[in-house]
């Protein structure tokens, strides 16, 4: 039995004032104060103001002169460039990893995809997909590019793909041509499998969006 996790509150406060930004609840260019958003959550400014600076450091809030902060909304624009600047990252890291890093962890990652997949757990194969893809990150054993890698997928998973409904015979398969292209260190295949992979899940995301 694994043991109860409780997240702290400023946790809570991101996952609201997040869900709300991609959602379009909060539109592109809505001033907020940590008294409004208190106020309307009845908690105190502490954790407001620290879940502020987190959604600052995601580049979903911008701060202003006034000391409000101003929503960075999602457009399908932001949405193709987000999704495109982390495929390039995670490219990199993957060719990075193909040369200084170990398989063994991704390797157990993507037998786990299958797994889920095979079971029709859709929302387990939602966090083995994206443990899947992190594990090449932890792989290099590089503290600050598996940092940047993390931060960056919690920004477009957490928001854009919790409500997604990908096509995940798609996505599988292009799981598959990842850890295959690792396996035998082809790295044309390994860059070209992940922006592929990004590229559908951009699609996924501007059609929900734009619905």
């Amino acid at each position: 039995m694994n043991p109860v996790s409780v997240l702290p509150l400023k946790d809570h406060i991101i996952e609201i004032l997040r869900r709300e930004i991609f959602s379009g609840g909060m539109e592109n260019g809505l001033e907020l104060t940590q008294e409004s958003i208190a106020d309307q959550l009845k908690v105190s400014r502490i954790p407001v103001r620290e879940a502020f600076l987190q959604l600052e450091a995601e580049g979903l809030l911008e701060r202003l002169p006034n000391r409000h902060v101003r929503v960075v909304g999602v457009t399908t624009t932001r949405l193709w460039q987000n999704f495109h600047v982390l495929a390039a990252i995670e490219g990199e890291i993957a060719l990075q990893m193909l040369n200084a890093g170990t398989l063994s962890g991704i390797s157990e990652a993507f037998a786990r995809c299958v797994d889920a997949y095979k079971q029709q757990e859709w929302s387990l194969l939602r966090r083995e997909d994206r443990a899947f893809h992190l594990s090449l990150s932890t792989a290099l054993d590089n503290h600050t590019l598996r940092q940047l890698h993390e931060i960056q997928h919690r920004v477009l998973f957490m928001g854009t793909m919790e409500n997604l409904r990908p096509n995940w015979n798609k996505v599988i398969d292009l799981d598959e041509k990842i850890w295959r292209a690792v396996r035998v260190k082809d790295e044309s295949d390994l860059r070209r499998s992940i922006y592929e992979y990004y590229t559908v899940l951009a699609q996924d995301a501007v059609e929900e969006l734009t619905q």
